[in-house]
């Protein structure tokens, strides 16, 4: 039998908890977590938790059917997508990740692209809604899209700022580049890295719930 590994990285836990009134995007309704049966009471033998939320509450992704009629749900899928290779990078900006920034940071065909930014230096899902948020810019999504990636993911409740919200999206989706939002990078360093990305299979959903797990991978 084969021993572990002890040099062998370790799995990362990026998913923010998901928590009983925690921050969401201000027009979605509360996060509601409650018991509906508790252990001794009214004669319940079991604790069974309650969750009442939207599907793009804390770490989640965003299937085409957000912002594309007729786009694939997040059930349809192909995990393929959310499993593999990604590329972790630290922007410097503290306003938006542009295209000036990333044009030369290696991203090629087919990748996984994860961004921390500013976003990250705090525990934003324990915090009220951050209004400043770094955002992907227009100008980056048009190059991203244009090359090809298979996935993006940002640190914050949505890849968009309020104004430019539903062109990016658009222009992940309709490709599609399947968006992951909400990750919690803090502790993270740029490089490469195995992710695996389950979102919950609800049929007819335009997002999904995600655990979110990364494992650095050998940069030689």
């Amino acid at each position: 039998m084969k021993q572990p590994d002890v040099n062998e990285a370790k799995w990362i836990d990026v998913s923010a908890t998901i928590s009983d009134g925690m921050v969401r995007w201000p027009t979605d309704p509360a996060v509601i977590i409650y018991k509906a049966e508790t252990i001794g009471e009214e004669g319940a033998v079991a604790n069974v938790t309650g969750i009442y939320t939207t599907a793009h509450v804390g770490t989640h992704i965003d299937a085409p059917l957000h912002f594309i009629k007729g786009g694939e749900d997040v059930a349809s899928i192909d995990l393929n997508i959310l499993i593999g290779h990604a590329k972790v990078f630290h922007i410097q900006d503290r306003k938006e990740i542009n295209y000036a920034e990333i044009k030369d940071l290696g991203i090629e065909k087919g990748d996984r692209v994860l961004f921390r930014t500013r976003n990250s230096e705090t525990d934003w899902e324990r915090e009220p809604f951050m209004e400043d948020y770094v955002y992907l810019a227009t100008d980056a999504a048009k190059f991203l899209a244009g090359i090809g990636i298979q996935c993006v993911g940002v640190d914050y409740l949505s890849l968009g700022s309020k104004e430019n919200d539903q062109e990016v999206h658009r222009l992940m989706l309709g490709i599609p580049v399947i968006i992951i939002e909400g990750l919690k990078l803090g502790k993270v360093d740029a490089g490469k890295y195995d992710m695996v990305c389950l979102p919950l299979k609800i049929k007819n959903s335009d997002g999904g719930p995600s655990r979110v797990i990364l494992r650095k991978r050998d940069q030689a």
